[in-house]
């Protein structure tokens, strides 16, 4: 039985309603309040095609801890990362657990990864001039990030994933975390990548190509495999990490140009307040409605990076091709006076999900909660492999392949010193306080309240309804081994299992 490829495109802090098919009759049920004005043909065809997850939740919504769970269907308090894996952080992967690329590789597959991991503790392995030192064992000079600066916490993010933490990747064009070489002042970071592949070697994309380009490029010679990128007696599984949408969005310089010109430009659009649908934007200064103009037009260029992947596909294998598009997180985008993520509100954790396989998924709108830890385990299961031992979220495949089968009533959202719930109708968050007294007990009614302006305290809800959000808060501590539930932190008011 031939074994079924498949390519993985992920973006970073991609808002769910920064996709144009929300407009459509037939998945306005499926978005919370207005979706963004924004132009995106590619993603709009490939959810014609596939199903549409409307009910994707960014658990944590912050870059590495969601890849961690993405990428070893295993929770924080397992996998190692319970923060954004930065310098003089402990956040990393664990090293002893299997992770997707290494159960593909372990089942035949010919892997490559391509753009953004994020998934490392920065090391100091490099000395002033950006040599890499740490396996020169003669070396025992003072050691360096990538900037030259010495060990500090101030120092760049950007190194190269070390040798034995690969996890068996093949065909690899990475960077760990943030690209501090790409930061001139001439020239925006989005316009200067480099990468490191397998070896070890520092690779630069010519000056001045935005980074999602130079991306596809090698993403589509993985797929074209021209020369000898992969076995091509093997079925190949890529994955291709987008940092935009992700932040800088000071100007026109940092993001994809014609997507800047013919979609959002004051010429265009010359009130840049038209393209905020959402009602519970409060923001509204210029420097903000110019961050505005940038972030749509990331996600445009994001589209057209994906429209040409999805051609290469198509050109490959397409009708034995799992595609699959998502992101690790939203973007609050001036909702609520904030921006970025790490909140619990909509913009920050509902995200996109689209899963295109020909001939075993038929099309829909599939309101399914589906987070970060479940991904793995059900995408394994849908390309017959089995997950490895330790994984702890629940396989879906049958779900998506049938639309029948029990469909998960809620979803956790869990930080270090927040946790909550959210189901179809509410959402509920704890913040932690002192280990006898929380000190914010928060809900929002999701249905009558969908921007979530007005807080409510939990008792001016339905008990029966306070009971169950407290019962699968609970359950999902439980679940995920998290250290509240260890301690049975708030028992008075969680209902642990």
């Amino acid at each position: 039985m031939k074994k079924t490829n498949i390519v993985f495109i992920f973006s970073d802090q991609h808002r769910k309603s920064s996709m144009g098919f929300w407009g459509g009759e037939e998945y306005r049920d499926g978005i919370l309040g207005a979706s963004d004005p924004v132009v995106t043909p590619n993603l709009d065809k490939l959810a014609e095609e596939g199903i549409v997850v409307s009910g994707a939740y960014s658990s944590y919504p912050v870059c590495s801890p969601f890849r961690a769970m993405l990428f070893t269907g295993r929770y924080p308090e397992h996998n190692g990362v319970w923060a954004n894996c930065a310098p003089g952080r402990k956040d990393e992967l664990f090293g002893d657990i299997s992770t997707f690329t290494d159960v593909l590789s372990d089942s035949g597959y010919s892997v490559g990864y391509v753009g953004k991991w994020h998934l490392e503790c920065p090391r100091p392995d490099f000395d002033a001039e950006g040599n890499y030192i740490a396996d020169d064992p003669a070396y025992k000079g003072e050691r360096f990030f990538p900037d030259g600066s010495p060990d500090s916490n101030t120092a760049c993010w950007d190194t190269l994933i070390p040798r034995g933490r690969q996890r068996k990747i093949d065909y690899l064009y990475a960077y760990n975390t943030w690209d501090i070489f790409r930061a001139k002042e001439d020239m925006p970071h989005q316009r200067r990548p480099h990468y490191w592949d397998k070896d070890q070697n520092r690779i630069t994309a010519p000056e001045g190509v935005w980074s999602p380009d130079f991306e596809t490029d090698m993403a589509i010679r993985f797929l074209q495999n021209e020369n000898g990128e992969r076995d091509s007696d093997k079925p190949f599984a890529l994955f291709v990490s987008y940092n935009p949408p992700h932040s800088p969005y000071s100007s026109r310089e940092d993001t994809d140009y014609a997507a800047y010109d013919t979609h959002y430009s004051s010429e265009i659009v010359p009130d840049a307040k038209e393209l905020l649908k959402r009602g519970n934007v409060t923001l509204d200064n210029e420097k903000f409605l110019e961050q505005t103009r940038v972030y749509f037009s990331h996600v445009t260029g994001i589209d057209r990076c994906v429209g040409r992947l999805l051609e290469s596909v198509g050109a490959a294998d397409p009708e034995n091709t799992i595609v699959i598009f998502t992101a690790d997180h939203g973007e609050m985008l001036g909702s609520h006076g904030l921006m970025s993520k790490n909140v619990p509100y909509e913009e920050a954790t509902a995200i996109p999900f689209i899963i295109r396989y020909p001939g075993i998924l038929e099309h829909r709108c599939e309101p399914l909660f589906l987070t970060g830890a479940d991904i793995m385990p059900t995408v394994l299961s849908l390309m017959n492999i089995q997950s490895p031992d330790g994984v702890e979220g629940t396989d879906y495949s049958t779900l998506l392949k049938t639309g029948e089968g029990e469909r998960p009533q809620t979803a956790l959202f869990t930080q270090i010193k927040r946790k909550g719930v959210r189901s179809e109708k509410y959402l509920l968050t704890l913040t932690f306080g002192t280990p006898e007294n929380y000190t914010d007990a928060e809900v929002f009614d999701l249905v009558n309240d969908p921007y979530q302006l007005h807080p409510m305290t939990p008792d001016q809800i339905p008990a029966e309804d306070l009971e169950f959000l407290r019962r699968e808060l609970g359950r999902h501590l439980k679940l995920s081994d998290d250290p509240w539930y260890k301690k049975h932190l708030y028992s008075d008011f969680i209902l642990y299992p």
